[in-house]
């Protein structure tokens, strides 16, 4: 430990002199090794007559899961949750309906135009229908879906011969216009990837071929279960909470400053946060060590113990006490259409944004650096302050603040969502960090019941402690959405529970 925070000590020093030249931000110094993913394998895929290559992410074996390869763990044990995630297909000219359940019992799902998709948590068993929108009478029904096992892909394709296994060429030439057509054989053609995928894999492609790409941002690697790596932050924790005339919102320039050190030498909060003289850099200044451990290899779920402060804490429940909680809203997969929806989350939230306060923004800048990605990308830029980047737009929602009282719960769902082909670049959120903000409940655990191990069939269950972080994405590391990243919030059976969310998108916040 002593060698490892000499070297932390030193490397600082000298990542803060090329930083002082640089015209981007240089990274967090950490342990970070996984400059070029190992399970990323070049994958044929053959179109038309030309041959096209793809680094696609090939989940190595459950051996390698444990640190010693323990030949006794090595074969999966399978869940006892069956549910997936269920992408449906609406290949058609008509804008449709998606119901749940029956012509009688039906529940809306979403509205779906002309050659777009929608998504949903769901089981074996379960049954969907296509129909124009209030035309629920058999006749007016386009499609319908029965959920099997482990399936994920469910395609309504007016122009497609199921018997020949073949496009009607013909019919499309008769009823689609130019733009129609583009539409209809883009996602044509990320179905036929989609095969060549799946048999390379074993994993079915939840995203959109060509369009969506391979993440731009680095993904800790998890490669055997108890991994742990660590990063530094500058952002050290508050540890005696300022007073209200400094912890008003920030204006555009406190915000947009490149460190905390603007903030405190202006607002004199240097005073409030943690003196560790043994975490000191080279340069004098303090700085967080942060531990990433990982708690699942598939999907990546990291725990970061004490990332917030007990003050931190304290000022994130005492703002939530003067807002107004209103009853938790579940999104569309397309992250629009946000609604109240009692079935499957019962908590309240609210929304904080970064410039509430400096402790807020102080957790942004923490949270970065937890993610080795520039802070300014969580949040809006001024024009030429990333000029590698085209756009200014923040990649980060604000922070959802939620309670959760006896009884309420968030049902296993996926955090990601299914873009409309008409966002060239698909953004889709692609990291999840979940903030503790108190312990000691009965219940109320987070887990991940698609969890692959070679132990118990049961979930993974993470125990919420107050100030810790868990970490997990979304999505692979070849631009695939992760099926196994279907997450639960369990019933508080005593008590209540509190945590904040951060949702990082890529490439862009919608």
């Amino acid at each position: 430990l002593i060698s490892r925070a000499a070297s932390i000590k030193n490397k600082l020093g000298l990542r803060q002199k090329r930083a002082a030249t640089a015209t981007i931000p240089v990274e967090p110094l950490s342990s970070f090794q996984n400059e070029n993913d190992p399970n990323l394998h070049t994958m044929i895929f053959k179109k038309d007559d030309e041959e096209i290559t793809f680094p696609a992410y090939v989940q190595p074996h459950i051996s390698t899961f444990y640190q010693n390869n323990d030949p006794q763990y090595d074969k999966q044990k399978m869940p006892r949750f069956s549910g997936h995630a269920g992408k449906f297909f609406n290949l058609s000219n008509e804008r449709l309906t998606l119901y749940w359940g029956g012509n009688a019992n039906k529940v809306f799902m979403a509205e779906m135009p002309p050659f777009e998709v929608s998504g949903t948590a769901t089981f074996p068993g379960h049954r969907f229908f296509l129909c124009p929108k209030d035309q629920t009478d058999d006749e007016s029904i386009r499609h319908r879906f029965n959920v099997i096992k482990d399936q994920l892909i469910y395609v309504y394709d007016p122009y497609y011969n199921d018997e020949l296994d073949e496009i009607d060429f013909s019919k499309i030439e008769e009823e689609l216009n130019k733009h129609e057509k583009e539409k209809y054989f883009l996602q044509r053609n990320s179905l036929a990837f989609g095969k060549a995928y799946q048999k390379f894999t074993g994993r079915e492609w939840l995203s959109l071929y060509p369009l969506r790409k391979q993440p731009q941002y680095k993904m800790w690697n998890a490669d055997y279960f108890g991994q742990e790596h660590w990063v530094i932050s500058k952002e050290t924790h508050y540890v005696i909470e300022p007073p209200e005339n400094l912890l008003q919102s920030l204006n555009h320039d406190e915000l947009h400053s490149s460190s905390h050190e603007v903030l405190d030498r202006n607002r004199h909060l240097a005073d409030y946060r943690e003196k560790n003289h043994d975490d000191i850099g080279s340069d004098g200044e303090p700085f967080l060590n942060m531990t990433v451990k990982v708690l699942s290899c598939a999907p990546r779920v990291f725990e970061i113990k004490n990332f917030l402060s007990q003050v931190e804490v304290d000022h994130i429940i005492h703002m939530a006490t003067g807002m107004k909680l209103s009853l938790s809203t579940t999104s569309a997969s397309d992250g629009s259409n946000r609604r109240a929806d009692k079935g499957t989350r019962t908590s309240k939230n609210s929304w904080v944004n970064r410039s509430k306060s400096p402790i807020i923004d102080s957790i942004y800048r923490r949270a970065a650096d937890l993610m080795l990605i520039d802070e300014a990308m969580l949040r809006s830029r001024d024009k030429g302050e990333r000029p590698d980047i085209k756009h200014t737009r923040t990649q980060a929602e604000d922070l959802q603040l939620v309670h959760y009282d006896v009884s309420e719960q968030y049902t296993a769902h996926h955090d990601f969502s299914y873009p409309s082909t008409s966002k060239t670049n698909q953004p889709a959120r692609f990291a999840t960090i979940l903030f503790y903000l108190n312990e000691g409940m009965r219940g109320g655990e987070t887990t991940f019941p698609k969890w692959v191990n070679g132990e118990t069939h049961n979930k993974l269950s993470v125990v919420p402690e107050i100030g810790k972080a868990v970490l997990f994405y979304s999505m692979l590391p070849d631009g695939n959405m992760d099926d196994l990243s279907q997450h639960a919030a369990e019933p508080v059976i005593d008590g209540e529970k509190w945590l904040i969310n951060l949702w990082t998108w890529d490439p862009i916040f919608r």
